[in-house]
């Protein structure tokens, strides 16, 4: 393949990778504790070929995925059983698949009587399931949880020493993987009652960058269409000579 038409490809594949990760942050830019997805990409050299002295090197496009985990904004909801994390760290939820890491925390109690999230998975507490007996509940700032005068529990907070080798499982979830987890230190995070961390992205910034995504991709896309046109040409004149 033409070094031109395969540098112009490799970057229209890298425009469809960002413009899917702007898409889906676009599309959870009101998830509660979602984190948007930031596609890096870098040029390198195509292959270990080493150019004619006449022609010019033609670098490739490589492009990888990460998460970005910066605070979002806290919005109040009024709802007490809803809480946000201000700092670092994790709540830990169990699933059918084993805990899981999430910074979503618009949770509720299940038909049992434990602290869940909306789809039913109990939100861990540092001795595991938080069971709510009747009466009002309040969340401490330490993550301490009292449901009228009883202390039922303490919610798990959880850090990571690399979160971005987490493994995204959807919007707001995360695996851990082989990483280890820690407890998170003392005052290092402060649990808000009656809020939620929104999504860390502008839909507006998001929206301006999927246009200049858009824009981009059909220039490589032209490009590789005349570089194409150029080499069928050069191939037809060269034959008629």
């Amino acid at each position: 393949m033409d070094a031109g038409i395969f540098s112009a490809m490799s970057g229209s594949l890298a425009a469809q990778t960002r413009l899917d990760a702007l898409a889906n942050n676009l599309a959870n830019a009101n998830t509660v504790g979602f984190k948007a997805e930031r596609v890096l990409q870098r040029a390198e050299k195509a292959g270990n070929v080493v150019p004619p002295p006449t022609v010019v090197p033609t670098p490739i496009t490589r492009d990888w995925v990460e998460t970005d985990f910066g605070q979002g904004s806290v919005v109040k909801s009024g709802n007490p059983l809803d809480v946000a994390l201000a700092g670092e760290g994790f709540f830990v939820v169990k699933t059918e698949r084993g805990e899981r890491l999430t910074r979503s925390g618009d949770f509720a109690i299940d038909a049992a009587g434990y602290l869940a999230t909306s789809d039913g998975s109990r939100v861990q507490g540092t001795s595991g399931d938080i069971s709510i007996p009747k009466g009002p509940v309040v969340f401490g700032v330490d993550g301490s949880v009292r449901a009228g005068d009883q202390s039922v529990g303490q919610l798990r907070i959880v850090t990571v020493e690399h979160p971005g080798k987490l493994v995204r499982e959807s919007g707001t979830r995360f695996a851990a993987g082989g990483l280890a987890l820690a407890d998170a230190a003392r005052g290092s995070v402060q649990i808000i009652q009656g809020a939620t961390e929104g999504a860390n992205l502008s839909p507006v910034e998001g929206l301006v960058a999927m246009i200049e995504t858009v824009r981009g991709f059909e220039t490589y896309m032209r490009a590789a269409e005349r570089l194409d046109q150029m080499t069928s040409k050069a191939i037809n004149e060269v034959g008629r000579v």
